[in-house]
């Protein structure tokens, strides 16, 4: 079908916001079974996907709240330092 033509395997650029998000959920995904397991039992996880859902949510809320306070906190610096007139790197 491709003769001739060589497939050219493209690669993700992992700098990338939408990347970066879909790393952090597939580890977050990853640290679910492996937490759920370790308190119950091997495979107790896949066996109750509504658990791994629970985490999974809790995970995102607690990302949510993070970023919204890193912000806050980098918003505030910014404020600081042009009443102040300081300069930042």
């Amino acid at each position: 079908m491709n003769q001739g033509r060589q497939m050219t395997k493209i690669r993700r650029d992992r700098t990338q916001a939408k990347y970066k998000a879909l790393d952090m959920t597939e580890l977050s995904l990853k640290v679910a079974i492996k937490a759920i397991d370790h308190h119950t039992r091997a495979g107790y996880a896949k066996e109750h996907p509504d658990l791994i859902s629970a985490f999974m949510t809790t995970a995102a809320a607690n990302f949510a709240t993070l970023t919204e306070r890193e912000i806050a906190e980098a918003e505030q610096v910014t404020t600081i330092n042009v009443k102040t007139g300081e300069q930042t790197a």
